[in-house]
Protein backbone atom coordinates (compact mmCIF):
# COMPACT_ATOMS: atom_id res chain seq x y z
CA UNK A 1 0.00 0.00 0.00
CA UNK A 2 3.06 2.39 0.66
CA UNK A 3 4.54 1.78 -2.79
CA UNK A 4 0.96 2.24 -4.11
CA UNK A 5 0.74 5.77 -2.06
CA UNK A 6 4.38 6.43 -3.25
CA UNK A 7 3.55 5.91 -7.21
CA UNK A 8 0.38 7.95 -7.17
CA UNK A 9 2.56 10.68 -5.29
CA UNK A 10 5.06 10.67 -8.36
CA UNK A 11 1.73 10.31 -10.85
CA UNK A 12 0.58 13.39 -9.49
CA UNK A 13 3.96 15.59 -9.22
CA UNK A 14 4.72 14.84 -13.28
CA UNK A 15 1.22 14.56 -14.20
CA UNK A 16 1.13 18.63 -15.27
CA UNK A 17 4.56 18.29 -17.04
CA UNK A 18 2.13 16.06 -19.75
CA UNK A 19 0.06 18.27 -21.49
CA UNK A 20 -1.79 18.29 -24.51
CA UNK A 21 0.36 20.26 -27.03
CA UNK A 22 -2.81 21.48 -28.82
CA UNK A 23 -4.53 22.93 -25.26
CA UNK A 24 -0.82 24.53 -24.80
CA UNK A 25 -0.90 26.02 -28.93
CA UNK A 26 -4.58 27.26 -28.27
CA UNK A 27 -3.79 29.00 -25.25
CA UNK A 28 -0.61 31.25 -26.66
CA UNK A 29 -1.76 34.79 -27.24
CA UNK A 30 -1.32 36.03 -30.67
CA UNK A 31 0.43 39.55 -29.54
CA UNK A 32 4.02 39.02 -29.89
CA UNK A 33 5.08 41.01 -26.84
CA UNK A 34 2.49 39.51 -24.63
CA UNK A 35 3.30 36.09 -25.96
CA UNK A 36 6.98 36.73 -25.01
CA UNK A 37 6.10 37.62 -21.92
CA UNK A 38 4.32 34.46 -21.16
CA UNK A 39 6.35 32.56 -22.19
CA UNK A 40 8.98 33.19 -20.00
CA UNK A 41 6.95 33.31 -17.22
CA UNK A 42 5.31 29.48 -18.18
CA UNK A 43 9.05 28.53 -18.67
CA UNK A 44 10.46 29.54 -15.10
CA UNK A 45 6.71 28.14 -13.96
CA UNK A 46 7.72 24.53 -15.29
CA UNK A 47 10.33 24.24 -12.58
CA UNK A 48 8.56 26.21 -9.68
CA UNK A 49 4.88 26.52 -8.40
CA UNK A 50 3.30 23.65 -10.02
CA UNK A 51 -0.18 23.14 -9.35
CA UNK A 52 -0.42 20.03 -7.45
CA UNK A 53 -3.50 18.19 -5.61
CA UNK A 54 -4.24 19.54 -1.98
CA UNK A 55 -3.41 16.41 -0.38
CA UNK A 56 0.15 15.87 -2.53
CA UNK A 57 0.58 19.64 -1.10
CA UNK A 58 -0.33 18.79 2.46
CA UNK A 59 2.47 15.73 1.92
CA UNK A 60 5.12 18.03 0.55
CA UNK A 61 4.47 20.32 3.60
CA UNK A 62 5.20 17.09 5.77
CA UNK A 63 7.93 16.00 3.81
CA UNK A 64 9.72 19.25 4.78
CA UNK A 65 9.49 18.35 8.33
CA UNK A 66 10.88 15.55 7.75
CA UNK A 67 13.85 16.90 5.89
CA UNK A 68 15.49 18.12 9.38
CA UNK A 69 17.31 21.23 9.96
CA UNK A 70 17.27 23.85 7.46
CA UNK A 71 20.57 22.55 6.54
CA UNK A 72 19.68 19.27 5.74
CA UNK A 73 16.42 20.98 3.94
CA UNK A 74 18.62 23.41 1.24
CA UNK A 75 21.79 20.35 0.77
CA UNK A 76 18.49 18.35 -0.41
CA UNK A 77 17.00 21.32 -2.12
CA UNK A 78 20.51 21.32 -3.37
CA UNK A 79 20.55 18.09 -4.81
CA UNK A 80 17.35 17.88 -6.21
CA UNK A 81 17.95 21.20 -8.33
CA UNK A 82 20.84 19.91 -9.90
CA UNK A 83 19.30 16.29 -10.55
CA UNK A 84 16.61 18.29 -12.37
CA UNK A 85 13.72 18.67 -9.74
CA UNK A 86 13.25 22.60 -9.43
CA UNK A 87 10.13 22.49 -8.28
CA UNK A 88 9.50 24.31 -4.71
CA UNK A 89 7.52 21.10 -3.65
CA UNK A 90 10.32 18.65 -4.69
CA UNK A 91 11.83 18.49 -1.26
CA UNK A 92 9.14 17.36 0.76
CA UNK A 93 7.68 14.97 -1.59
CA UNK A 94 11.76 13.34 -1.82
CA UNK A 95 11.36 13.02 1.84
CA UNK A 96 7.45 11.70 1.79
CA UNK A 97 8.99 8.97 -1.25
CA UNK A 98 11.92 7.82 0.93
CA UNK A 99 10.25 7.63 4.17
CA UNK A 100 7.62 5.29 2.27
CA UNK A 101 10.10 3.23 0.36
CA UNK A 102 11.49 2.66 3.80
CA UNK A 103 8.57 2.02 5.92
CA UNK A 104 7.55 -0.56 2.58
CA UNK A 105 10.85 -2.28 2.69
CA UNK A 106 10.65 -2.72 6.45
CA UNK A 107 7.01 -4.21 6.61
CA UNK A 108 8.17 -6.35 3.63
CA UNK A 109 10.86 -7.58 5.35
CA UNK A 110 8.35 -8.46 8.70
CA UNK A 111 6.21 -10.48 6.62
CA UNK A 112 8.03 -12.23 4.11
CA UNK A 113 10.37 -13.26 7.00
CA UNK A 114 9.26 -16.83 7.34
CA UNK A 115 7.04 -16.72 10.20
CA UNK A 116 10.31 -17.04 12.51
CA UNK A 117 8.84 -14.06 14.84
CA UNK A 118 11.10 -11.10 15.71
CA UNK A 119 14.15 -13.29 15.64
CA UNK A 120 17.64 -11.51 15.17
CA UNK A 121 17.75 -12.56 11.76
CA UNK A 122 14.41 -11.27 11.10
CA UNK A 123 15.13 -7.52 12.92
CA UNK A 124 18.64 -7.67 10.59
CA UNK A 125 16.89 -8.08 7.41
CA UNK A 126 13.96 -5.71 8.81
CA UNK A 127 16.39 -2.67 9.46
CA UNK A 128 18.54 -3.56 6.09
CA UNK A 129 15.29 -3.34 3.97
CA UNK A 130 14.79 0.10 6.41
CA UNK A 131 17.97 1.25 5.42
CA UNK A 132 18.01 0.25 1.15
CA UNK A 133 14.65 1.35 1.08
CA UNK A 134 15.77 5.11 2.51
CA UNK A 135 19.12 5.42 0.86
CA UNK A 136 17.95 3.84 -2.40
CA UNK A 137 16.25 7.28 -3.77
CA UNK A 138 19.11 9.18 -2.45
CA UNK A 139 21.53 7.17 -4.65
CA UNK A 140 19.36 7.23 -7.42
CA UNK A 141 19.11 11.17 -7.30
CA UNK A 142 22.57 11.58 -7.12
CA UNK A 143 23.54 9.42 -10.08
CA UNK A 144 20.62 11.62 -12.40
CA UNK A 145 22.86 14.64 -10.63
CA UNK A 146 25.86 13.23 -11.85
CA UNK A 147 24.79 12.42 -15.03
CA UNK A 148 23.47 15.86 -15.71
CA UNK A 149 26.54 17.29 -14.54
CA UNK A 150 28.75 15.25 -16.87
CA UNK A 151 26.31 16.11 -19.85
CA UNK A 152 26.43 19.78 -19.40
CA UNK A 153 30.29 19.75 -19.08
CA UNK A 154 30.79 17.99 -22.56
CA UNK A 155 27.91 20.21 -23.90
CA UNK A 156 29.24 23.87 -22.90
CA UNK A 157 32.16 23.83 -25.28
CA UNK A 158 29.69 23.79 -27.82
CA UNK A 159 27.22 25.87 -26.20
CA UNK A 160 29.84 28.46 -26.19
CA UNK A 161 30.73 28.67 -29.74
CA UNK A 162 27.30 29.29 -30.46
CA UNK A 163 27.03 32.00 -27.84
CA UNK A 164 30.05 33.34 -29.82
CA UNK A 165 28.58 33.33 -33.27
CA UNK A 166 25.03 35.12 -32.29
CA UNK A 167 27.33 37.30 -30.28
CA UNK A 168 29.39 38.30 -33.25
CA UNK A 169 26.42 38.84 -35.02
CA UNK A 170 25.51 41.69 -33.02
CA UNK A 171 22.16 40.22 -30.73
CA UNK A 172 21.75 40.95 -27.72
CA UNK A 173 22.77 37.98 -24.49
CA UNK A 174 19.06 37.33 -23.81
CA UNK A 175 18.56 36.72 -27.23
CA UNK A 176 21.66 34.59 -27.63
CA UNK A 177 20.79 32.30 -24.67
CA UNK A 178 17.17 32.02 -26.29
CA UNK A 179 18.43 31.21 -29.41
CA UNK A 180 21.16 29.09 -28.33
CA UNK A 181 19.07 26.87 -25.84
CA UNK A 182 16.79 26.57 -29.08
CA UNK A 183 19.79 25.25 -30.96
CA UNK A 184 20.50 22.94 -28.38
CA UNK A 185 17.24 21.01 -27.89
CA UNK A 186 18.17 18.66 -29.85
CA UNK A 187 21.86 17.37 -28.90
CA UNK A 188 22.17 19.03 -25.44
CA UNK A 189 18.69 18.90 -23.84
CA UNK A 190 20.01 18.92 -20.32
CA UNK A 191 22.09 22.29 -21.01
CA UNK A 192 19.38 23.29 -23.28
CA UNK A 193 16.98 23.35 -20.33
CA UNK A 194 19.20 25.06 -18.08
CA UNK A 195 19.88 27.99 -20.90
CA UNK A 196 15.87 27.89 -21.54
CA UNK A 197 15.67 29.00 -17.80
CA UNK A 198 17.96 31.33 -17.81
CA UNK A 199 16.54 32.87 -20.56
CA UNK A 200 13.52 33.32 -19.12
CA UNK A 201 14.80 35.10 -15.73
CA UNK A 202 16.79 37.15 -17.86
CA UNK A 203 13.01 38.71 -19.27
CA UNK A 204 11.63 38.85 -15.70
CA UNK A 205 14.62 39.43 -13.41
CA UNK A 206 15.30 43.29 -13.17
CA UNK A 207 19.36 42.19 -12.29
CA UNK A 208 20.86 40.24 -15.11
CA UNK A 209 23.88 38.68 -12.51
CA UNK A 210 20.82 37.52 -10.74
CA UNK A 211 19.90 34.99 -13.60
CA UNK A 212 23.76 34.03 -14.36
CA UNK A 213 23.99 33.57 -10.47
CA UNK A 214 20.90 31.11 -10.38
CA UNK A 215 22.77 29.36 -13.45
CA UNK A 216 26.43 28.56 -11.72
CA UNK A 217 24.07 27.63 -8.40
CA UNK A 218 21.36 25.29 -10.57
CA UNK A 219 24.20 23.75 -12.34
CA UNK A 220 27.42 23.20 -10.27
CA UNK A 221 29.60 23.13 -12.69
CA UNK A 222 33.43 24.97 -13.22
CA UNK A 223 32.39 26.10 -16.86
CA UNK A 224 29.31 27.59 -15.95
CA UNK A 225 30.82 28.84 -13.15
CA UNK A 226 33.51 30.36 -15.38
CA UNK A 227 31.22 31.57 -17.54
CA UNK A 228 29.14 33.13 -15.07
CA UNK A 229 32.03 35.30 -13.43
CA UNK A 230 33.28 36.32 -16.77
CA UNK A 231 30.10 37.57 -17.82
CA UNK A 232 29.26 39.36 -14.58
CA UNK A 233 32.64 41.25 -14.70
CA UNK A 234 32.40 42.22 -18.53
CA UNK A 235 29.09 43.96 -17.45
CA UNK A 236 30.80 45.74 -14.79
CA UNK A 237 33.33 46.71 -16.67
CA UNK A 238 32.22 47.64 -19.84
CA UNK A 239 34.04 44.61 -22.12
CA UNK A 240 32.57 43.80 -25.23
CA UNK A 241 30.60 40.85 -25.04
CA UNK A 242 31.94 39.01 -28.35
CA UNK A 243 35.46 39.23 -26.30
CA UNK A 244 34.23 37.88 -23.34
CA UNK A 245 32.51 34.78 -24.80
CA UNK A 246 35.49 34.49 -27.52
CA UNK A 247 37.76 34.45 -24.22
CA UNK A 248 35.43 32.08 -22.50
CA UNK A 249 34.99 29.32 -25.51
CA UNK A 250 38.86 29.30 -25.43
CA UNK A 251 39.09 28.78 -21.72
CA UNK A 252 36.43 25.66 -22.27
CA UNK A 253 37.97 24.08 -24.80
CA UNK A 254 41.58 23.76 -23.48
CA UNK A 255 39.96 22.80 -20.43
CA UNK A 256 38.28 19.66 -22.45
CA UNK A 257 41.62 19.47 -23.34
CA UNK A 258 43.58 18.87 -20.50
CA UNK A 259 40.37 16.60 -19.02
CA UNK A 260 40.86 14.35 -22.16
CA UNK A 261 44.42 14.36 -21.53
CA UNK A 262 44.86 13.57 -18.23
CA UNK A 263 42.13 10.14 -18.72
CA UNK A 264 44.50 9.29 -21.46
CA UNK A 265 47.60 9.26 -19.11
CA UNK A 266 45.43 7.63 -16.39
CA UNK A 267 44.62 4.57 -18.78
CA UNK A 268 48.18 2.36 -18.98
CA UNK A 269 47.92 2.62 -14.77
CA UNK A 270 44.10 1.38 -15.36
CA UNK A 271 45.24 -1.24 -17.77
CA UNK A 272 47.75 -2.66 -15.80
CA UNK A 273 45.12 -4.64 -13.73
CA UNK A 274 43.57 -6.34 -16.33
CA UNK A 275 46.34 -7.56 -17.76
CA UNK A 276 48.37 -8.44 -14.63
CA UNK A 277 45.04 -10.82 -13.91
CA UNK A 278 43.85 -11.84 -17.52
CA UNK A 279 47.14 -11.81 -19.53
CA UNK A 280 50.25 -12.61 -17.83
CA UNK A 281 48.58 -15.91 -16.29
CA UNK A 282 47.83 -17.41 -19.57
CA UNK A 283 51.40 -16.70 -20.52
CA UNK A 284 53.03 -17.70 -17.92
CA UNK A 285 51.09 -21.09 -17.91
CA UNK A 286 52.42 -21.37 -21.55
CA UNK A 287 56.03 -20.86 -20.47
CA UNK A 288 55.68 -22.80 -17.59
CA UNK A 289 54.37 -26.05 -18.70
CA UNK A 290 56.38 -28.02 -20.87
CA UNK A 291 59.22 -27.84 -18.48
CA UNK A 292 56.35 -28.96 -15.54
CA UNK A 293 55.32 -31.98 -17.95
CA UNK A 294 59.14 -32.98 -18.02
CA UNK A 295 59.92 -32.80 -14.55
CA UNK A 296 56.48 -34.91 -13.94
CA UNK A 297 57.43 -37.46 -16.65
CA UNK A 298 61.13 -37.74 -14.92
CA UNK A 299 59.66 -38.20 -11.61
CA UNK A 300 57.28 -40.96 -13.10
CA UNK A 301 59.89 -43.00 -14.88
Amino acid sequence: MMLGASGLILAAFFNESRKNPLETRLGKPSDPAERGRQGGAESIAAGRGRSLPPWVASLAELGEKLAGTEKSREDQRRLLTQAGFRQDEATGLFMIVKTGLGLSGLVMALAFGGGEGLSLGNIALAMGAFFAGGVGPEMLLKARAAARHNAITRSMPDALDLMVICAEAGLPFTRIMKVVSKELELSAPVLADELSVTSAELQLLPDRTSALRHLAERTMVPTVESMVATLIQAERYGTPLAQALNNIAAESRNSLILTLEERAGKLPAKLSIPLMTMILPPVVALVATPALMRVIRSLLS
